[in-house]
Formats: C-alpha cells, structure tokens, sequence
C-alpha cells in the first residue's frame, strides 16, 4: 500500500524540480546579464534544489512509512448462503493518512508556487 504514496512523491520531486531548477537557471543567468554581470552557473547550483525538494519528500515520507504505514483492510461486499466470501475488495487506509498527505501537500504546493513566481519572472525573456 506504501508503494503508491512513494512512487507519485519521489516521481513528482524528481521531474517536477528537473523543469523548475531549469526555469531558475534561465532566470539567474539573463537576470545577471540584464545588470551587465558574468556570472558562472554550476551543476552543484542546479541540483541544490533538486535535492532539497527530494529529501524533504523523502523524510515525510519515511516518516510515515515508520510510524503509520497505509495497511490493507479487505471489505466483504457479499456472501454466500454458507457465509462463504463472494465479493470483496481491498481499501488502504491508515490513521494519521491525512496528517502527512497535508505536510507532503504544503511541501510541494509550497514548491510549485515558488516555481509559479520563477515561471512569472522568466516570460518576458526574448527568444531572440
């Protein structure tokens, strides 16, 4: 049940700051040439958001995965005259789901409004 939540925050991290630290490189480099300063942009300063938005993501997510991890109810729909289970289908909840969807909605929303802003900033640059 925990590989869900897993696979969508670390995937979500991992191409949604690709596409960000991309729009904050181009913002840095013509904002730099716009005051007529060399500036030099380097991996390291790329991924430095990268890793920070998926660590964040990552120690949320560690943390529910240790403390209240989603199990797997199975819910009986329908029986047979010999109580026998004729339907069923599986739901995975936990107890605190709803406490770390919010802290992992804050986190990435919070990143996703920053990006906004970058986005914001970078639509007038000439192409030219």
């Amino acid at each position: 049940c925990m590989a869900f939540p897993w696979l969508f925050t670390v995937g979500f991290s991992l191409t949604f700051s690709a596409l960000f630290t991309k729009t904050y490189r181009i913002n840095q480099i013509m904002g730099s040439a716009a005051r007529f300063k060399r500036m030099k942009v380097t991996a390291v300063d790329v991924i430095k958001p990268m890793i920070v938005l998926l660590m964040l993501n990552v120690a949320v997510m560690t943390i529910w995965t240790v403390i209240d991890p989603l199990q797997c109810q199975t819910v009986v729909v329908t029986q047979d005259p010999f109580l026998r289970n004729v339907e069923t289908y599986g739901v995975c909840s936990s107890d605190h789901v709803s406490i770390f969807l919010a802290i992992l909605c804050l986190i990435n929303l919070g990143s996703l409004i920053f990006a906004l802003f970058q986005a914001y900033k970078a639509r007038k640059i000439s192409t030219e």
